[in-house]
């Protein structure tokens, strides 16, 4: 499919397909939803907040020149 035209699709297509909208979900199946996204970020786990140690491989600028 051509990502620059946009497709709209109808009722029938959306129902033949599987596919609902988020107008579809009831309150009990929303909240199961957002219980699942919060055990998939607790699993990924939270950023530590440490900056990543330098790598070895960079080639540091020296301070004198040796002549």
């Amino acid at each position: 499919m051509n990502p620059i035209v946009k497709h709209f699709w109808t009722p029938e297509e959306l129902d033949r397909q599987g596919i609902r909208g988020i107008e579809a979900f009831t309150a009990e199946e929303l909240a199961l939803l957002q219980q699942k996204v919060e055990g998939w970020l607790r699993q990924r786990g939270a950023p530590s907040g440490h900056k990543r140690r330098p790598t070895s491989f960079v080639i540091k600028s020296r301070t004198a020149d040796p002549i």
